[in-house]
């Protein structure tokens, strides 16, 4: 069969198509107190001051001035720290089902394949956690109560390392 027959749809009907590579979820490997970052012992975010929610300073990393955002509506941020970029997303929900769906997504939409056989997944009430790393860099997402965090170094675990134990939430 031909490419174009391929593109169009002309599969004959006697050769089912390959069913969809399974990407693996990884395992809960922690419990919530052994989470890395020292996050289970970092105070709750409160509010929805974005300058108290996501600090201009983190560590060595200053974040750029952010856009007004319409309520509701994914925060994002970039901290810069020299040539090293960190990009966050933060988002509000009006309980922690709203952050706990971001997460799930997020979570999903980061999946290797192959999968990422060092990833980190912890889930637990006001408290979710995922570590992954590859070729693309080093990503974070967390939720804490209401809040659900993300975080992508493009320079790799370093990087998010120095970001994420600087972070306040």
């Amino acid at each position: 069969m031909g490419f174009w027959d391929k593109l169009f749809g002309s599969e004959p009907k006697g050769e089912p198509s390959p069913p969809p590579p399974i990407r693996q979820k990884p395992k809960p490997t922690l419990p919530a107190g052994d989470v890395p970052y020292g996050l289970a012992a970092k105070p709750m975010p409160q509010g929805e001051d974005l300058n108290v929610l996501l600090p201009r300073q983190v560590g060595p990393f200053t974040r750029d001035p952010m856009q007004p955002v319409a309520p509701g509506a994914p925060i994002y941020a970039n901290y810069q720290a020299g040539g090293r970029t960190i990009f966050v997303e933060l988002g509000i929900g009006a309980n922690a089902t709203e952050s706990e769906a971001s997460f799930a997504t997020a979570k999903d939409e980061s999946l290797s394949d192959p999968p990422d056989p060092s990833a980190l997944l912890i889930e637990q009430p006001d408290l979710c956690f995922y570590q992954t790393a590859g070729p693309e860099g080093a990503f974070a997402t967390w939720t804490r109560g209401r809040y659900f965090f993300s975080a992508h170094a493009r320079g790799g675990e370093k990087d998010l390392d120095e970001f994420m134990m600087a972070f306040p939430y």
